[in-house]
């Protein structure tokens, strides 16, 4: 029996699609907020956004030049905060017997973490990314065993699982600000402002990705929003990319403008505007300097077979 999609589905189909869209052209900040409905429609949006997450923080995340997460362990919860399950190493790791975890997790944290916890969780909305929270986990004989977590709401599954906290460890064993502090204290000025400007680069190249639907910003204005000055910001981009700012942007643009006429319907019009160009001509123009063909000579040799029938 095939399923009957009705207005609002189509409407959410289509969100879906375009979010696939944004993955594509390298947007890896970009979030679909789930209904709610916990229906396929939402599990696709949610694992597409944990992929986006999982894409980001290997590319992009801040800390990424000094450390390399791995996962410990993970704990699943219902949504009283009751444990439900938990990976096959959780019991060793934290030197509890198997059915000490038929409880709220609460019993297996300190104080301050559970705090922690529950201000990330409501917090969440909105948030484009999760943070690390340094968690303390109750051990035997009252000890404490410290991790980065994270904690995410889960939607579209198991109403047994509301909620995973995954813990991580470093390679060097020690939480992530620690880390960077004492890399701090080791490592030459030189060096600190390399790995500095690398993920200052790496931030405005991700901001570029999330705005290639409008006109950036000037050097001078984006170097304020990045909290630098456009004379770093223009020469660091070039040595990093091997390309100019507003050249990246353009060919990123024109990038999605191709995918979009190679993989949709729209109109040409409609995919101009979408692309942040202000009328045809100069959209055209561009794409045929980048492309070799106009919009519709593109078009046309790369038709899906679907609009050809």
């Amino acid at each position: 029996m095939e399923y009957a999609f009705n207005n609002e589905d189509k409407m959410r189909f289509n969100s879906l699609y375009q979010q696939i869209i944004e993955i594509a052209c390298g947007n890896f900040m970009f979030r679909k907020e789930p209904s709610g409905r916990r229906d396929p429609i939402d599990t696709v949006t949610v694992l597409l956004n944990m992929m986006s997450e999982e894409i980001y923080n290997f590319c992009f995340g801040t800390n990424q030049e000094i450390k390399q997460p791995e996962i410990q362990f993970s704990i699943f919860l219902d949504k009283d905060f009751y444990i439900t399950s938990y990976s096959s190493n959780t019991p060793e790791i934290l030197k509890w017997k198997q059915d000490k975890f038929d409880c709220q997790v609460s019993e297996i944290l300190s104080k301050n973490s559970e705090k922690a916890l529950t201000d990330e969780i409501d917090s969440a909305t909105g948030k484009m990314y999760q943070q690390f929270i340094p968690v303390d986990f109750i051990v035997k004989n009252k000890g404490l065993h410290r991790c980065p977590c994270t904690i995410q709401r889960m939607v579209g599954v198991d109403p047994s699982c509301a909620y995973v906290i995954t813990a991580f460890r470093f390679t060097n064993g020690e939480e992530p600000l620690r880390k960077v502090s004492n890399i701090r204290h080791s490592l030459k000025s030189g060096k600190k402002e390399s790995a500095a400007t690398k993920i200052l680069l790496k931030q405005v190249r991700l901001y570029i990705l999330k705005n290639l639907h409008t006109d950036l910003p000037s050097l001078r204005e984006l170097g304020l929003i990045h909290r630098t000055n456009k004379t770093k910001l223009k020469e660091g981009f070039k040595k990093m990319y091997g390309t100019t700012i507003h050249r990246f942007h353009m060919e990123k643009r024109l990038d999605k403008g191709a995918l979009l006429i190679r993989t949709t319907e729209l109109p040409i019009s409609m995919i101009t505007q979408k692309c942040g160009f202000k009328d045809h001509s100069h959209f055209s123009k561009n794409f045929k300097i980048q492309f070799g063909q106009t919009p519709s000579e593109y078009r046309r040799e790369y038709k899906p077979n679907f609009m050809r029938e």
